[in-house]
């Protein structure tokens, strides 16, 4: 498999479309000046959390990651996914996009009516020069953490049990003649064609074999891979997969193994392992693809 560098000492380009990988499953595109994020997190509160005290989004932190966004679309209400939220829309002034529990999750930490708006399968959203397409998802089973209302009389700081999710969607993005998928459901349709499909490596040959052969695309990201209970200054590491039935039982994602799959399942593809908050042009990204 080819590999891809990284294209900031690029060719001139007409209207760069540029892509970051925010850790966890957070992806920041770039056209211009206009910012669009998907899932933005950087707080990472330790395994701890998720059994004893409560959680604040760590504002300096985000601060300097993200100095700008114009719009926040959030895939599901789980902490790792909405809790920093509140903080990045007072830093930037953005607008939040998503279900009826992430709207209520923040309003409850302080983020007025007027910069969040309620997401429902199948709504096309109009994102500056970006177009969105809400798509219905499965979310992969999580023990606690299953679709549930929220718990009434909630006050921030919040629990990260708190953080119950209600409806998860897929994300379609057309910009500038590019269709990204971010794909964050465990059942292969109704995924629709892209050229890049943003993907988690948690699926099993199967899943990526139907998953490719209604997107095809010519690029896959793998995103939402890392251990999102360690600090970014530790450094990444693989978070555990879910246990199975063959030997090794356990063990951390493999994007290795992950790579192989793809490039077996289809030779024409490409996949593009993303150094964090490093900044990609994905225009850039795409010729490399057409070249190897």
């Amino acid at each position: 498999m080819a590999s891809i560098t990284n294209p900031l000492d690029q060719e001139a380009n007409v209207n760069p479309v540029r892509f970051r990988w925010l850790g966890v499953a957070g992806i920041e595109l770039r056209l211009d000046r206009q910012v669009l994020a998907i899932d933005p997190f950087f707080t990472r509160p330790p395994l701890r959390r998720l059994f004893f005290g409560r959680v604040e989004p760590d504002s300096e932190l985000i601060a300097e990651h993200m100095d700008r966004c114009d719009d926040i679309l959030i895939t599901h209400a789980h902490w790792d996914h909405v809790m920093d939220v509140p903080a990045l829309v007072r830093k930037t002034g953005a607008t939040a996009w998503g279900s009826e529990n992430a709207c209520r999750l923040l309003a409850i930490c302080g983020v007025p009516a007027e910069k969040s708006r309620v997401l429902h399968a199948g709504d096309g959203l109009e994102l500056g020069p970006y177009r969105a397409q809400v798509i219905p998802a499965k979310h992969r089973w999580v023990p606690g953490f299953q679709t549930k209302d929220l718990a009434p009389g909630l006050e921030p700081p919040l629990r990260l049990r708190d953080y119950q999710m209600d409806a998860c969607f897929s994300v379609l993005v057309e910009i500038e003649g590019l269709r990204l998928l971010n794909w964050r459901s465990v059942d292969p349709d109704p995924a629709p064609q892209a050229d890049v499909l943003f993907v988690g490596p948690h699926g099993g040959r199967h899943h990526y074999q139907a998953l490719l052969q209604g997107v095809r695309p010519r690029l896959v990201i793998p995103i939402h891979w890392d251990d999102f209970f360690r600090p970014l200054r530790d450094g990444l590491r693989p978070c555990w997969r879910a246990p199975r039935w063959a030997f090794p039982p356990v063990g951390r994602v493999n994007l290795a193994s992950f790579s192989r799959v793809i490039e077996q399942l289809d030779p024409q593809v490409n996949v593009l392992i993303p150094e964090i908050l490093h900044t990609y042009d994905l225009r850039r990204c795409l010729s490399e693809t057409l070249r190897s």
